[in-house]
């Protein structure tokens, strides 16, 4: 058999453990107990997750993209538009370890939310929408009055006999 020492014994039975520990890290984080919820058709619980991911990061892009994602869920767009556009800002350069988005890990957060915005039609000047930039917004609609229709023309009277004909000679 193997004879280990005090040290090799302790390293062989320490490593391990420190290797599983730090693998479980990697499935918890910013977002994952709602992902999960999500995953498994749980909208209620995965909107519990993210407001909880919310209220302790309010700043961190994943919490504001997922509260998004849940608002829109709900059928909240324009406060789900205001969470992407957060998203938007803070996301430039956070890559997400997990993503049910069509982009996957391959884009930023801030890709992600310009997406879900201009699927609701928005524009938004930080996704580098050109036609944002150059419109000015756009001013209230005017009332307009409406007139009276007018009356409609007065028909011509038309002589009913014939007028008499009138000898030259």
């Amino acid at each position: 058999m193997f004879k280990l020492s005090g040290r090799r014994a302790l390293i062989c039975a320490v490593l391990p453990i420190g290797l599983l520990a730090a693998g479980c890290s990697s499935f918890g984080g910013m977002g994952s107990e709602g992902y999960h919820e999500v995953v498994a058709g749980n909208w209620p619980a995965a909107k519990a997750d993210f407001e909880q991911d919310y209220r302790s990061a309010p700043n961190h892009p994943i919490a504001q993209f997922n509260m998004g994602t849940a608002y829109h869920h709900s059928g909240e767009v324009n406060t789900a538009d205001r969470m992407f556009s957060e998203a938007v800002m803070s996301g430039r350069t956070y890559y997400p370890s997990k993503s049910l988005e069509p982009e996957g890990v391959s884009a930023t957060v801030s890709r992600h939310a310009c997406t879900r915005l201009h699927r609701d039609n928005k524009l938004d000047t930080n996704c580098g929408d050109q036609i944002a930039m150059e419109l000015p917004p756009a001013p209230p609609p005017a009332l307009v009055a409406q007139a009276a229709p007018e009356p409609a023309p007065a028909v011509e009277a038309q002589a009913t006999a014939p007028a008499p004909k009138q000898d030259r000679n």
